[in-house]
């Protein structure tokens, strides 16, 4: 006679598995998608229909990725020190401000509280923080197009001026 386990305990196995692959501290670098497929297409295909990256990889010759992750990580900055209303008007000017967040390496999202840590987010993005000043003329250029207020357009050329 050999042990059988019961569906309850199956079910609670494999709930535990789960548990541990969704929400361990590895699961920034693995997700189920990596698994599954799907992520990096869904990724790559929202931020290739995205103006502002289209605009960033023709202007400055930076890959797809590397336009949605500096993008995302200067949009993210921004959003953190606008007040209520510029940072609502600055969401409706992009459109698909949340893929290009999306697009920000895994761990660096959060530490976003200056213009310095927006070079940590660039260098792992393989580019040179040179790049950063590139960046926002374009990013600058493009909220004007769309119409961006004065006072947002004030706003964040503060936020993204580097500390002197």
């Amino acid at each position: 006679m050999g042990y059988k386990p019961s569906i309850f305990n199956r079910l609670l196995l494999l709930t535990t598995l789960f548990s541990c692959l969704t929400f361990s501290a590895g699961s920034q670098a693995f997700s189920l998608s990596d698994l599954f497929g799907g992520g990096d297409d869904e990724q790559a295909e929202a931020s290739s229909a995205n103006p502002l990256t289209d605009i960033l990889t023709s202007q400055l010759g930076v890959t797809q990725e590397q336009a949605a992750g500096g993008a995302g990580a200067l949009l993210s900055l921004a959003s953190s020190q606008l007040n209520g209303d510029q940072a609502s008007e600055l969401s409706k000017m992009i459109p698909g401000s949340d893929a290009l967040s999306a697009a920000i390496p895994p761990g660096l999202g959060g530490m976003l509280t200056n213009i310095d840590a927006i070079n940590q987010v660039f260098s792992a993005l393989g580019m040179d923080a040179s790049m950063v000043s590139q960046f926002i003329p374009v990013v600058m250029q493009f909220l004007g197009s769309q119409g961006a207020s004065a006072g947002l357009m004030d706003a964040l050329g503060k936020v993204w001026t580097p500390a002197g």
